[in-house]
């Protein structure tokens, strides 16, 4: 097995990924203090309210739908969320990837006019075949590099990914006191997310809400501007019978998942993304994966055979492991989308990406679990046979101990 060394001297901005480099360049260069932290990230401080959602069902869709209909039924509540978002003032943060969604709303928009907004949004959505989950927060974050940071925005998405139902807006107390008398009373506390603290549920509110007509749908798209347009025109039944032979390729997909320790500066974190990013882009160079994305948390490396793709996962928890990070790695095959973006980078979609991600994020499971599409040309001997199932979705392959 390779060994590589990986050291913040490597660190160029143009593969430093999200974090600049400069940044976290200049924290580690000199000693580390609160207000050294403070300092450099005065610049970067916002303050406001998050909105994070997250549809519901996304692999049970996979299942009965093709690919290009899954994402028209995901998109179609995006486009309202955006929509009714930046009617209010509100910014789209990142790239609405998957069924993803995340918006910010300066602190001069007050939290109260930011859930009546959410809840015309729900009212919309009851409509449309895929409901989402939300949750709303008010607290102090940092934007850096197109994405929020801080412990207040990690919570929210956190709750909205894994806590929330389809129709349902779960806020924060500091959220809750800026509701009006109506709506704080109708929000139900959440008694099962009392180790997350205090969280209030809204669900299928009847009264009336103040709400600012939406009509940018435009949201910041995994796919290009053309595909987009076809997404939108075309019915889900006409779209179960488009190909999209420009997108369309069959790849061997690996979803690399990093597991971060808890740090005490959010500066440090930034260091581990960062080395992370680097070390996950020089062994992909090594073997001559094609890297789709790699941002210090996860990471997308497509290959042709299933044989070099598992000794690419293999370098790759050895890799994370000198860094003191464990990696966990998912490996699918199959038909996939790749889509050119307009700044030059790409995005993936497509049921592999969707299974390897299971493997890799929710099976509980270490080392590189490999789902039965792959071919393994006899190296299926070396692993240990699974079998289970995440989100209704039976998986089987083998699992190799690194």
């Amino acid at each position: 097995m390779a060994t590589y060394n990986i050291s913040l001297a490597d660190l160029r901005q143009d593969i430093a990924g999200l974090i600049p480099a400069g940044l976290v360049l200049s924290w580690n260069g000199q000693e580390k203090t609160s207000a050294r932290h403070e300092q450099l990230l005065a610049p970067f401080r916002k303050r406001g309210t998050l909105v994070s959602t997250d549809s519901a069902g996304l692999s049970t869709l996979t299942q009965r739908y093709s690919l290009a209909q899954v994402m028209k039924l995901v998109s179609e509540p995006k486009e309202v969320i955006h929509a009714y978002g930046t009617a209010l003032g509100g910014e789209a943060i990142g790239i609405w990837a998957a069924d993803n969604s995340q918006m910010f709303f300066g602190e001069e928009i007050a939290p109260s006019r930011v859930v009546a907004q959410m809840l015309a949004v729900q009212e919309r959505v009851k409509a449309l075949r895929v409901q989402v989950g939300m949750g709303i927060h008010t607290c102090e974050c940092y934007r850096v590099g197109g994405g929020l940071f801080g412990e207040g925005a990690d919570f929210i998405e956190a709750i909205a990914e894994d806590e929330t139902a389809g129709g349902e807006i779960v806020v924060s107390g500091a959220i809750l006191e800026w509701l009006p008398g109506g709506l704080r009373d109708a929000a139900r506390v959440r008694e099962d997310l009392r180790a997350h603290g205090a969280l209030w549920s809204l669900k299928d509110f009847s009264g009336r809400v103040e709400a600012v007509e939406g009509g940018n749908p435009n949201y910041p798209t995994p796919f290009d501007a053309a595909f987009f347009q076809r997404l939108r025109s075309m019915s889900v039944e006409e779209l179960g019978t488009e190909a999209f032979p420009e997108y369309r390729k069959t790849r061997t997909v690996v979803f690399v998942k990093a597991k971060h320790a808890p740090r005490e500066f959010l500066l440090d974190s930034f260091t581990d993304m960062s080395l992370i990013d680097l070390t996950v882009r020089r062994i992909a160079a090594s073997h001559g994966a094609d890297v789709v994305k790699s941002n210090g948390t996860l990471a997308i490396v497509l290959f042709d055979e299933g044989r070099e793709a598992v000794a690419f996962a293999r370098d790759i928890i050895e890799g994370n492991r000198v860094l003191g990070v464990e990696a966990h790695v998912g490996v699918a095959r199959g038909e996939v989308y790749l889509f050119p973006l307009a700044n030059g980078e790409r995005e993936i979609a497509g049921n592999p990406v969707n299974v390897a991600s299971k493997l890799a994020e929710d099976s509980g499971l270490e080392g590189v679990l490999v789902e039965r599409s792959v071919s393994l040309g006899g190296l299926e001997r070396d692993g240990v046979p699974f079998q289970m199932t995440l989100s209704r979705v039976e998986l089987a392959g083998h699992r190799f101990v690194v």
